[in-house]
């Protein structure tokens, strides 16, 4: 889903809001812009992305947002659990995806990025892979699917993932309250392979 821009009012109201939460010097109206993006499975908030140009490079601070409080996507689990925690959270097995990919972006793990793989030509360092290993990969790779655990309702989205550095089959389970608990399977590339660094969502 694309990122939606705030008119010049709208982006003034939701800076005031945001210098009361972070630096209150990081952003302004003038060198400032604001974007939102709905998400399918939170029922009142959606994520706000904050972009000053006046530095070199630009940066951005995103937030989960309801129009009243703000919290920091800061790679730790704190802002989604929270929000969560307010009863938000609606999941169902047409946007439990959305909702894994959303939460493994913006965490950062013990072991690094960790990179659902949704779309093979969008996956991290697959130009350093060998022909071999590309033919190889694309052959093995699935598209993300749903089941349902009919004794606890819990989710399991399978889907490959990229995490620790390797190329891995995984079951992901999803309890009602939106913690994920990852469990490999098998590794998808016969070999290793050194991807020369960390995956980035």
């Amino acid at each position: 889903m694309d990122w939606n821009r705030l008119d010049r009012h709208q982006s003034a109201d939701i800076l005031e809001h945001i210098a009361n939460v972070s630096d209150p010097n990081l952003f302004s109206t003038v060198s400032s812009e604001a974007h939102f993006k709905p998400l399918p499975f939170y029922q009142d908030y959606m994520v706000y992305r904050i972009t000053n140009y006046a530095t070199l490079p630009s940066f951005s601070l995103d937030f989960l947002s309801d129009g009243e409080s703000y919290h920091l996507l800061d790679g730790s689990v704190s802002p989604i659990s929270i929000v969560n925690g307010k009863g938000s959270l609606y999941l169902t097995e047409a946007n439990v995806i959305d909702y894994v990919d959303f939460y493994l972006s913006n965490i950062n793990g013990e072991d690094g990025d960790i990179y659902m793989i949704r779309d093979l030509e969008t996956l991290p360092f697959l130009d350093s892979l060998s022909l071999d290993q590309q033919i190889e990969l694309k052959q093995r790779h699935q598209d993300p699917e749903v089941a349902i655990d009919k004794d606890t309702n819990n989710f399991i989205v399978l889907t490959d993932l990229f995490f620790g550095g390797t190329l891995l089959k995984s079951g992901i389970i999803v309890d009602p309250s939106g913690s994920l608990d990852i469990q490999p399977r098998e590794m998808i590339m016969s070999a290793s392979h050194d991807f020369g660094g960390t995956a980035h969502a």
